[in-house]
């Protein structure tokens, strides 16, 4: 395991922060800059031990950032969408992105219109509203509340682990629940 896995580091409030290396992770909590809260099952090791890698960390003290809304990209629709299909629910390793108002008929590339569909879905809807080709909609389509969660570059797995900290009702010892859109 390399130390340039990474680490969630979350703020004091529990908010995700960004995602960091093991190695920056190492130099925060060995300077009492922060702590953790979580740690993988892999270990780094040195000349006279070894020591266990965290998977997330919180810093010491708050940190104030400003709100920027999540870029846009195919790949931040499946992750928000969970590689879920949003018409029949099938998780799949081969997604594709459907227009909920397909452009032909005036819909926008945006976070509201877009939604992870399975090729047989995107197929059966082709060019059609969701009245026309008989589809429901399992959730409707919103902007993601973190952009670290739409730029989130490691796997799957990883991602599961995390998840619990990108949504605020389930945050763990969260002081105050946090109303975001």
């Amino acid at each position: 395991m390399e130390l340039n896995q990474g680490v969630l580091l979350l703020n004091t409030t529990y908010e995700p922060l960004t995602i960091i290396s093991a190695k920056r992770a190492f130099k925060l909590l060995f300077s009492k800059k922060a702590h953790p809260i979580e740690y993988t099952n892999f270990f780094a090791y040195t000349v006279r031990s070894k020591i266990k890698i965290p998977s997330v960390i919180q810093i010491a003290y708050f940190i104030k950032k400003p709100y920027t809304k999540p870029k846009f990209s195919k790949k931040a629709v499946f992750i928000r969408d969970n590689y879920q299909c949003q018409y029949c629910g099938t998780f799949t390793t081969k997604p594709t992105i459907d227009h909920v108002l397909p452009r032909s008929k005036g819909g926008k590339t945006t976070w509201q219109n877009v939604v992870t569909a399975c090729p047989s879905c995107n197929n059966k809807k082709s060019n059609k509203t969701l009245k026309e080709a008989n589809l429901k909609l399992i959730r409707e389509p919103k902007e993601p509340n973190y952009i670290v969660y739409t730029t989130f570059t490691h796997g799957v797995k990883r991602m599961e682990t995390w998840k619990k900290y990108f949504e605020p009702a389930t945050r763990p010892n969260s002081p105050v629940p946090v109303l975001l859109s």
